[in-house]
């Protein structure tokens, strides 16, 4: 118990009879240092003193300790203070705790409540320097699904870290799956921006509840508008607002977000309040939004393209797979309970020769479904089989070609969909693996009687 640490604590005040008292009874929860004057305090401080809370009286022989707490700031860290004083006034309490005192007590001192007060200080500060810590190592740390030995991911990576920084929109670009969204986050993660990171999926929305989604609306704007509806970009204020196939942003609402990236302002539905905002703008898509084709506004993609970054589809970096099944099992281990440790060789052989047309996304839920329902530590192929529309059979030669092609199509369709939404275990991740939107899937659902 002698080499227990405790916490140090310096007492600055004038009176040497009040000084001993306290430190008397701070002592056996702390190590006490006493001076008493500013002077003291400075030559404390030059000497390497270093305490972790300083008691600071407000008024000393050579000066006033509202002044010295300016000076205490520009320590890195600042200790925790708190003021101590006879002469209680608002005007003093209002200017310590301006300067950075923690909090603010009169004499004669309650010891007990001064004791609970400067742990939970300290408890605080400690959690601080922890959530530091902590963020420090998220910034280094490369998510699995970028991870890899490929010279391209490389390049990606170390420009990532590079641009995440800096206020500047970004672009995704990629195949369905590939990991837009979770790249997005990512950047967000290391911008250092306050703000929280909004996601939306365009292609999700209806067209008719799109700009109410994004701007939100006041009470009384419509019919059923009964409350004040806050709406994606008013969230995102100091963080980043995600918007996942922008290619399917209705063209007036495309004008509206072009004005809000100019000039920082927008206004509700029904209001005519202008309102400033401030966020980072991530978007992303899988189809090309750029060219004379698309209906997508040329003055808002160069807006929105401030910087490009393009995920590769899995086909072509099949040489990860082996880091992101690794990543995959750990994951589902967590969420199911088990204890996988890997897959066998030939497991391995097969998710290395696979097309992945559904990228990442559709490796993730194939492995996921895997481990659920593997009785042991190692993925075999026939929870791989059962898991997955992955197929080994070789391809039939013999094709009938009696069937009349639109029929054919038809058939095809059909199934291509129905193991889509069986692959994925619901309709909305189905569409993102076929690159349509939800409504379309619904109405080809209908449409075959899936």
């Amino acid at each position: 118990m002698g080499n227990e640490f405790k916490p140090h604590l310096a007492i600055v005040d004038d009176e040497p009879h009040f000084s001993e008292s306290l430190q008397m009874a701070l002592e056996d929860a702390y190590e006490v240092s006493k001076v008493h004057s500013l002077a003291g305090a400075r030559r404390f401080l030059l000497n390497g003193g270093a305490p972790d809370v300083i008691l600071l009286d407000i008024r000393l022989p050579d000066g006033s300790g509202i002044d010295f707490l300016r000076e205490l700031k520009n320590l890195k860290p600042m200790p925790v203070v708190i003021v101590m004083t006879a002469h209680a006034t608002v005007d003093n309490a209002v200017s310590a705790l301006k300067e950075g005192a923690v909090d603010y007590f009169t004499k004669p001192l309650d010891i007990e409540k001064l004791k609970r007060e400067i742990d939970v200080y300290l408890e605080n500060r400690a959690l601080q320097r922890e959530l530091a810590d902590l963020s420090r190592k998220i910034k280094n740390i490369v998510p699995p699904f970028v991870t890899s030995g490929t010279g391209k991911m490389r390049a990606l990576v170390e420009r990532v870290k590079m641009i995440a920084p800096l206020n500047m929109p970004v672009l995704v670009t990629g195949e369905t799956g590939t990991g837009k969204e979770k790249l997005a986050g990512w950047i967000h993660c290391l911008s250092g921006l306050e703000g929280e990171m909004v996601a939306i999926n365009c292609s999700a929305l209806p067209k008719d509840i799109f700009e109410n989604e994004l701007f939100g609306h006041v009470k009384g704007a419509f019919s059923g508008a009964v409350s004040n509806k806050e709406g994606l970009i008013e969230r995102a204020e100091s963080g980043t607002l995600f918007l996942d196939e922008i290619g399917e942003l209705p063209e007036p609402v495309q004008a509206k977000l072009l004005r809000v990236l100019e000039d920082g302002v927008y206004y509700k539905i029904g209001d005519t309040k202008e309102r400033r905002v401030r966020f980072r703008l991530i978007s992303a898509t899988s189809k090309n939004i750029s060219g004379i084709s698309s209906k997508f506004r040329a003055d808002l993609f160069y807006r929105i393209n401030g910087f490009t970054f393009e995920l590769p589809p899995l086909r072509e970096r099949n040489e990860d797979i082996p880091l992101l099944v690794s990543a995959f099992i750990k994951e589902a281990n967590g969420s199911y309970k088990k204890s996988v440790t890997g897959v066998s060789p030939d497991v391995m052989e097969l998710l290395m020769g696979h097309g992945w047309p559904g990228n990442i996304r559709q490796l993730k839920w194939l492995v996921h479904r895997a481990v659920a329902i593997t009785p042991g530590e190692i993925l075999g192929m026939d929870e791989v089989m059962a898991s997955s529309g992955i197929s080994d059979i070789p391809v039939d030669k013999e094709t009938d070609y009696s069937t009349p092609f639109q029929k054919a199509m038809m058939e095809l369709e059909k199934k291509y969909i129905s193991n889509a939404i069986v692959s994925t275990g619901n309709k909305t991740e189905a569409a993102k693996l076929l690159g349509i939107s939800v409504r379309v899937l619904h109405y080809k659902v209908k449409k075959y009687g899936l």
